[in-house]
């Protein structure tokens, strides 16, 4: 079954995971004792946290927060280590190079390669997640463009509603298998003009 059937036979209940380079899969995960994942040909592949894909209106700016929290060792250290584990191509950027932590690289769905930004925020909320080189996400109809859906208005991918990014649990690598995830429609609802899925509600 292709990736655009499992998504839309699966639809949003079923656990659904991403490998290293960036493709969802489905079956086939062996969860080990300590909390990591693994499948059968892809290795090491990490869950698709819950998440709902909207878009269409402004992005919510970042906020000044009173302190820098990256400069507490052990809370960026859980990004660091999260995103060598499940995104280890992804470069890192430090706060002194980016202004904030972000990580850069590239995710194959499979059916197209994108290189995209994962950007922390000061106020710790859900990170920026845009695409890298300018590139426009939407098709030619005839004469006319048609932007993707869920899209912020600033063009950044609307890979979650904000109230599904908790950031004591979350990390960079959740918001990079959100867009993982996002990618995978996307490419479906460019050969179709059908987005396959509204996102991840898997019951514990």
């Amino acid at each position: 079954m292709s990736m655009p059937a499992l998504l839309s036979h699966f639809g949003i209940d079923a656990a659904r995971y991403v490998t290293t380079g960036g493709e969802i899969v489905f079956g086939g995960v062996h969860a080990s004792a300590a909390g990591t994942f693994t499948h059968v040909d892809h290795g090491v592949v990490t869950p698709v946290a819950n998440h709902t894909f909207h878009g269409g209106t402004d992005e919510p700016t970042d906020s000044e927060a009173t302190a820098e929290w990256w400069h507490d060792e052990p809370e960026i250290r859980r990004h660091i280590d999260a995103m060598q584990h499940a995104f280890p191509h992804f470069i890192y950027l430090t706060p002194e190079d980016a202004g904030t932590p972000c990580w850069v690289g590239d995710l194959d769905t499979g059916r197209g390669q994108f290189r995209v930004a994962i950007v922390m925020r000061r106020d710790r909320g859900l990170p920026f997640v845009r695409l890298v080189g300018g590139a426009k996400l939407g098709v030619n109809a005839g004469r006319r463009w048609t932007q993707s859906p869920h899209l912020y208005l600033n063009g950044n991918l609307c890979v979650a509603s904000q109230g599904d990014w908790n950031a004591d649990e979350h990390t960079a690598a959740t918001a990079a298998t959100w867009a993982a995830h996002w990618l995978a429609a996307f490419t479906e609802w460019r050969m179709s003009r059908h987005w396959p899925t509204e996102g991840v509600r898997v019951v514990a």
